[in-house]
């Protein structure tokens, strides 16, 4: 996907190169802009049509990229001060979540599987372990876990 980036970023600065050279001279002509209140007229002095061109594209992009901070200013304050006042998603490591030195990692995941049953969150307890066990007595039928 990233060479394919590259290629149609390629295909179009090739396609603006070939335009700016079969217009080279209208756009190197230069252009006097006016602006006529009746009581104040204003003349500037000629300037090339592709230095307005670039002007108002630059302009649009600033304009563009202070409107969009504008919108995302207040919303990042707003994160942050969520993020300041909300618990950590994961409760903090008690001694029993540390294994002992020469623990190995079966030990480990054995321990943590221990901590994630005690966990709960609002009357449900939180289990690492399949919902869904094979009957007692043998059958093929599953039965839910309780």
């Amino acid at each position: 996907m990233r060479i394919f980036k590259v290629y149609l970023y390629g295909l179009l600065v090739l396609l603006f190169v070939v335009f700016i050279i079969q217009n080279f001279q209208t756009l190197t002509q230069g252009i006097s802009l006016r602006f006529n209140l009746g009581f104040i007229s204003l003349i500037s002095i000629p300037i090339p049509l592709y230095l307005v061109a670039a002007v108002l594209f630059f302009g649009g992009v600033l304009l563009t990229s202070l409107i969009h901070w504008a919108e995302k200013r207040p919303l990042v304050k707003e994160i942050k001060i969520l993020k300041r006042n909300t618990a950590p998603a994961s409760p903090a490591a008690g001694p029993d979540s540390v294994s002992p030195k020469g623990a190995g990692p079966a030990e480990a995941a054995a321990r943590k599987t221990e901590a994630d049953e005690k966990k709960s969150e609002g009357g449900t307890i939180v289990s690492s372990k399949p919902l869904i066990r094979k009957d007692p007595s043998g059958g093929d039928k599953p039965s839910l876990s309780s």
